[in-house]
């Protein structure tokens, strides 16, 4: 069998540059990634700053599709042009952000309330990367019904793929995947469709693979964070799971975001994102979380994290992401 085309999803303040470079080093397994959101700007100038964390010459470990969210076609191409001029020749809409400020803006997920801004900015990625601008959506804002509404739009481009993850942005991430309602969208969609939600555990995997043969590839997030050693798991690597390699990479990812970052509150406020989803592969690993949450300068969080080595931890089962019988 094929192993499957595995995308790392984008996790605004975890899977950034650093994170994206550590992460292969130590685990590997995906295909490409997402970069987290870039913002379109008014203006007609992007600062090389604002393109830091998709600088080609710094993304040699795992290739990029960088992702882009607004709703002015002007900002989007603005922001295209530069990123093209870096050389890329692909690019990734964000209608899919459930955070409520950025939805009520009209941004993320809000893209799908508006066809005609949402028409504005496909006329405008297609325009530009023909044949290589894709979308990554929700099933809707308040219920599953506003994608469907929306295929119609998305099937008059030629999008090269759409991302489908399969909630609601109300939901945000909480509560179950409606698998029910992708499998509708699904075969309404003229593109090859990337599946993303919940994919936790091998089994996850399999049954999604099962249940929706014509799917072309799973984009994973929180489940490559929550358990890193997953998306190479999931392409065959016989090797168990092992805590030195896991403090291996925590260590590495720490020293390369320490020189990368300006100052320690910046470096801790990293560190403390990534261990809200990693204390679940630990066991006793709310205890920690607890520990480094409390945290207040780097010094404190090298204590906790020196003292949790030396209790010699073990390693969590990672239940499935997926409902039972879904």
């Amino acid at each position: 069998m094929e192993p499957p085309s595995l995308c790392l999803a984008p996790l605004r303040g975890v899977t950034g540059l650093v994170f994206r470079r550590c992460f292969m080093h130590h685990f590997g397994g995906f295909d490409f990634a997402v970069s987290p959101f870039l913002t379109t700007v008014a203006g007609t100038r992007i600062k090389t700053t604002h393109l830091a964390d998709i600088a080609p010459g710094r993304n040699l470990d795992l290739p990029l599709v960088p992702q882009i969210i607004g709703k002015s076609a002007p900002e989007l191409r603005t922001l295209l042009l530069a990123i093209r001029d870096l050389g890329y020749t692909r690019a990734d809409l964000n209608a899919g952000c459930p955070w409520p400020m950025i939805v009520r803006k009209g941004r993320g997920a809000g893209l799908l309330r508006d066809a005609d801004a949402l028409r504005r900015l496909l006329d405008t990625g297609c325009e530009l990367l023909p044949g290589e601008f894709s979308v990554k959506v929700r099933l809707g804002i308040d219920s599953p019904d506003l994608l469907q509404a929306r295929l119609g739009l998305l099937n008059e481009y030629p999008l090269r793929e759409v991302t489908i993850h399969a909630r609601t942005a109300h939901q945000r991430y909480a509560g179950h995947v409606d698998l029910p309602a992708f499998a509708r969208a699904l075969p309404a969609c003229r593109h090859p469709v990337r599946y993303n939600g919940d994919i936790r555990t091998p089994t996850d995997l399999a049954r999604l693979q099962a249940a929706f043969p014509s799917v072309a590839g799973w984009m994973i997030g929180r489940g490559a964070v929550i358990d890193p050693f997953l998306p190479a798991r999931l392409r065959g690597d016989p090797r168990p799971p092992a805590v030195a390699r896991l403090r291996a990479f925590l260590d590495d990812l720490a020293e390369q975001s320490a020189a990368e970052l300006c100052g320690p509150a910046p470096l801790l406020g990293r560190l403390k994102e990534l261990w809200s989803y990693l204390h679940l592969r630990f066991v006793e690993g709310e205890m920690l979380w607890r520990q480094i949450r409390t945290c207040r300068r780097t010094d404190d969080y090298r204590r906790v994290l020196d003292a949790w080595w030396t209790r010699d931890p073990v390693l969590a089962e990672i239940p499935d992401g997926l409902p039972p019988g879904a």
